[in-house]
């Protein structure tokens, strides 16, 4: 773990030390979503094998779509459908009780790479369940293997609880029981947000600038005990990875949007911190506490939005003051947010991470930032 104050000499350390660097009442934020198995292997009407990868779902919220029954559409990731122009792809498989079983999926449209199908079953049972029977964790391509038994829990964090993502928040992989109950033991109070991650974790940076690059909606999900944990002042935030900030600082634009408009928000606009970046200003809100309090009394209680925030240098953080983050890549949004935390000097950190021999990307080895003023 590269430890990176604002302040002073970057370290080289490991996450056994985190409980040493926090402090009793410190606030440990985390995404506590949970993977769904979302490699799907079916047979073409030809015959030939089609593998989808479903992404997210295509008219209807996570929730909605998991608790379906009968049928579901999504967008998905398609390979081996290049001759998949009509009819249906299945695949019939027996339960351990025997019962034979079918799942169908049809072709409903292709744009931009990605595929809308409409997935039908005859038998009862959720979707979540039809996944859950049949699907494969959707493990990262580049780590060149199909997924095994143990991928089921070993790609979840421990504390994993919501189903609805497409990919682990991968940042948390570094918390092991042990760890995780050193961390209540030196009295830091772990709090959870749900940030589904969905088809824009996939999606590199084009050939244009920033604000060319457009970001996919993701659902996020937050309840009361999190509000009044947000309203507390004088307290410490630390951040585990760039889904649980993307969550937080989406909540004081959604806080903004509702005070602004009278109506609390369905989804958060990608560029929302600059088309409304003088609203919290006028109202005295330099961080998400001033706006959870507004929240809070406002009767605020279960808060469920999307979000396409982007976080980008000169973007300034609002609701914790260090980050927990895996090594990103070049050319990615994930960067981008590392940049807006600590900002220009992610050249010379990540410099030194390599030269240290820091491994990148979801399995490899992470950071503690702290959140630079811009």
């Amino acid at each position: 773990m590269l430890y990176v104050p604002a302040a002073g000499e970057v370290a080289d350390l490991h996450f056994t030390d985190l409980p040493g660097l926090m402090a009793e009442g410190d606030q440990l934020w985390h995404n506590n979503t949970r993977v769904l198995q979302a490699r799907l292997m079916l047979q073409k009407p030809t015959g030939g094998r089609l593998e989808l990868f479903l992404l997210e779902p295509a008219n209807a919220v996570v929730e909605a779509s998991l608790a379906a029954r009968a049928e579901a559409e999504w967008f998905a990731f398609v390979r081996g459908g290049k001759r998949w122009r009509q009819g249906e792809a299945a695949v019939t498989w027996n339960t351990a009780a025997g019962e034979e079983r079918t799942l169908r999926a049809e072709r409903l449209g292709v744009e931009d790479g990605t595929w809308r199908v409409r997935l039908a079953w005859d038998f009862p049972a959720s979707f979540a369940e039809v996944i859950d029977e049949l699907g494969a964790v959707p493990l990262p391509p580049y780590l060149g293997r199909d997924a095994e038994e143990t991928d089921v829990e070993d790609y979840q964090t421990i504390y994993a609880a919501i189903p609805g993502s497409v990919a682990a928040p991968t940042a948390g992989l570094h918390y092991d029981e042990a760890l995780w109950d050193a961390l209540q033991k030196r009295g830091v109070r772990p709090q959870p947000v749900t940030l589904h991650v969905g088809a824009g974790t996939f999606k590199p940076l084009g050939d244009g600038g920033l604000t060319d690059h457009a970001m996919h909606a993701e659902r996020c999900l937050l309840d009361q005990a999190a509000l009044e944990a947000l309203a507390a002042t004088g307290v410490r935030r630390f951040g585990t990875g760039t889904t649980t900030l993307r969550t937080l600082e989406s909540l004081f634009w959604y806080a903004v949007l509702w005070r602004d408009s009278g109506a609390q928000p369905d989804y958060i606009p990608q560029w929302v911190w600059r088309d409304h970046a003088a609203l919290p200003a006028a109202w005295g809100w330099k961080r998400l506490d001033d706006a959870a309090r507004w929240m809070l009394d406002q009767g605020a209680g279960q808060i469920h939005f999307s979000t396409s925030i982007m976080i980008i240098p000169g973007y300034r953080i609002r609701s914790i003051d260090f980050l927990v983050t895996n090594f990103h890549m070049p050319k990615s949004t994930l960067l981008c947010l590392v940049s807006a935390v600590v900002g220009p000097d992610w050249r010379a950190i990540y410099a030194q991470a390599l030269q240290s021999g820091y491994r990148f990307l979801s399995y490899g080895d992470g950071s503690l930032l702290e959140v630079r003023e811009q």
